[in-house]
C-alpha cells in the first residue's frame, strides 16, 4: 500500500520535479473518498449518474489510435470507456480535485486564479485499451492563448506495465514542445528523444498521485490482464486562459474567487440505489 500524503511539497520536491518532470505525490484521498471516487466513476460509465453534454468517448475495438471513435454524449452502459471529461461538473470528483495539497502545488505555478483545461477520466478496459503514443500535453492545437504546464493524475485502480500504465522519459520537458501543432511527435524525434534505454515505467499503486509536467514525453500500451487500469487527469491552468477561438469562453475555475462548489454540482439523472 502506498503512503498517505500529510504534507505538502518541500523545495526538495520542486528540484526533483523540475529535474524529471514528474514527481510521486503518495496517496492524496483517504481510502473511504477513493472507494467513493472508484465507484461514481463505474456508476457514470453505466448511466447510473450523468450530466447532459458531458463528454464520453468508447474505447477503440483493435487497440489502434487511429481507431478510437470519435465522443459526443454518453451513449449506452458500458464500463468500456476510454475517456470521460468534464468531471468537474460531479461533486465528487470536484471536492477531489479542489484538495488543499493541489490548490497549494497550482498556487505556486499559476497564482490565485486557477481554472481547469480539462478534468478527464481515463480507462483502459480489462483485456483492451488503446495505444496512446509518444506525446506532449500542449501546443496550439489546444485551442487556448496559453499553455498549462501542470497535470495531476491519480490511479484509481493499480496500474502496471501488464495493464497498460504510463510510460516517460524523464527530464523531456527540458527540450520544450517540439511540435507547436500536434501534440504527437514524429518518429524522428520519438528515435531522438525517447529511446526504450531512457525511457522509464510509472507503475502506481490505486490511490496513488502524480505530478506531471506538461511536456513531459508520456505513453501507454494496452491493457492485456482481466483488470481495468482506471485513472484520474486533471490538467490545471492559470485562470485568466481563454480560448483562441472564442475569447469570451471561461474555463471552469476551481481556485481563487469564483471557483466551482460541490454542493452546487447536480447530475442531471441519479440512480439511487439505496
Amino acid at each position: 500500500m502506498v503512503r498517505q500524503r500529510t504534507a505538502g511539497l518541500s523545495e526538495a520536491d520542486w528540484n526533483q520535479f523540475g529535474e524529471d518532470g514528474y514527481l510521486r505525490l503518495g496517496q492524496v484521498a483517504s481510502e473511504e473518498q477513493l472507494a467513493c471516487l472508484q465507484k461514481r466513476m463505474d456508476d457514470i460509465m453505466l448511466g447510473k449518474v450523468r450530466y447532459r453534454g458531458m463528454y464520453c468517448q468508447l474505447d477503440s475495438a483493435t487497440g489502434a489510435y487511429g481507431d478510437v471513435p470519435s465522443g459526443g454524449e454518453w451513449a449506452l452502459p458500458s464500463l468500456a470507456y476510454r475517456k470521460i471529461e468534464q468531471l468537474e461538473r460531479d461533486a465528487e470528483f470536484l471536492r477531489y480535485l479542489q484538495h488543499p495539497l493541489f490548490e497549494e502545488i497550482c498556487r505556486r505555478t499559476y497564482g490565485e486564479s486557477v481554472s481547469v483545461y480539462r478534468s478527464m477520466f481515463m480507462n483502459k478496459p480489462a483485456l483492451q485499451g488503446t495505444v496512446l503514443p509518444y506525446h506532449q500535453d500542449g501546443g496550439d492545437q489546444w485551442g487556448i492563448d496559453r499553455n498549462p504546464l501542470i497535470t495531476i493524475w491519480t490511479a484509481l485502480d493499480r496500474a502496471t506495465i501488464q495493464n497498460g500504465c504510463m510510460q516517460v522519459v524523464p527530464g523531456s520537458h527540458k527540450l520544450g514542445l517540439l511540435s507547436q501543432w500536434g501534440h504527437t511527435i514524429t518518429s524522428e524525434q520519438e528515435a531522438s528523444y525517447a529511446q526504450e534505454e531512457r525511457s522509464l515505467f510509472l507503475e502506481a499503486e490505486a490511490g496513488e498521485v502524480l505530478l506531471l509536467h506538461n511536456w513531459l514525453l508520456h505513453r501507454s500500451g494496452v491493457n492485456t490482464i482481466e483488470r481495468p487500469r482506471r485513472a484520474f487527469s486533471v490538467c490545471y491552468m492559470e485562470g485568466a486562459t481563454r480560448s483562441i477561438g472564442n475569447p469570451e469562453r471561461r474555463f471552469p475555475l476551481v481556485f481563487g474567487a469564483g471557483a466551482l462548489c460541490p454542493e452546487d454540482q447536480k447530475p442531471d439523472i441519479f440512480v439511487d440505489e439505496g
